[in-house]
């Protein structure tokens, strides 16, 4: 039996990652966020604060995997607390959703109008920043880069590419993405890797 906890847990992603483990026999599952308002499996939730290192500690507790689609915004600071809680509860397994051209190997990036991945000040840069901060810990760590985002209904077939690839114009959908982080958990797959994923 695996314990996972989803951080993050009400965003669209994260819920996403939810419907595809809760009924996986093999699984128990914490769901971690803030907001009470945003709670849809009271069972299961533990509130709390990813800038407050206590609150991650406490729900990290005895877990084996932790997912997370924490963000968009100050996701360096949050990649701190979340290595600090892991470290300390001896958690080694990480799954964080990241930002497509964070490794600038994307194309279109130029236009995409969220920063410098190089400049920490940006969106893309503080993404990067965070990034590097987990691919350069002692965790066994997967960044997923997934591709533009829509809210379409629908589970895609996907291409992964590696972070010396160049990753070609499009889309995902958020559903595809929570399946995606849900089946990595589940197979221990890109373990210290950075795969960005695409819809055919």
């Amino acid at each position: 039996m695996k314990n996972i906890v989803i951080l993050g847990a009400s965003s669209p992603i994260g819920k996403y990652t939810y419907e595809f483990l809760k009924n996986n026999e093999n699984i128990n599952l914490t769901l971690f966020m803030r907001n009470p308002k945003k709670i849809y499996d009271e069972q299961i939730t533990v509130l709390g604060d990813a800038f407050k290192k206590d609150d991650l500690v406490k729900a990290l507790k005895n877990a084996d995997i932790i997912i997370s689609t924490l963000g968009p915004y100050d996701v360096d600071e949050m990649a701190e607390n979340v290595i600090y809680a892991m470290e300390k509860n001896n958690i080694k397994r990480l799954i964080w959703t990241g930002s497509l051209g964070i490794f600038n190997m994307a194309e279109g990036l130029e236009e995409s109008g969220l920063g410098d991945p190089n400049d920490p000040s940006t969106y893309l840069g503080n993404q990067r920043k965070a990034a590097d901060l987990l691919l350069n810990s002692d965790l066994d760590v997967t960044v997923v880069r997934p591709n533009w985002l829509t809210n379409d209904d629908v589970v895609e077939e996907i291409n992964v590419t590696s972070t010396n690839e160049i990753t070609p114009k499009g889309h995902i959908s958020r559903k595809t993405v929570g399946k995606f982080l849900a089946n990595t958990a589940i197979n221990n797959k890109y373990l210290n890797d950075s795969p960005a994923i695409s819809a055919k």
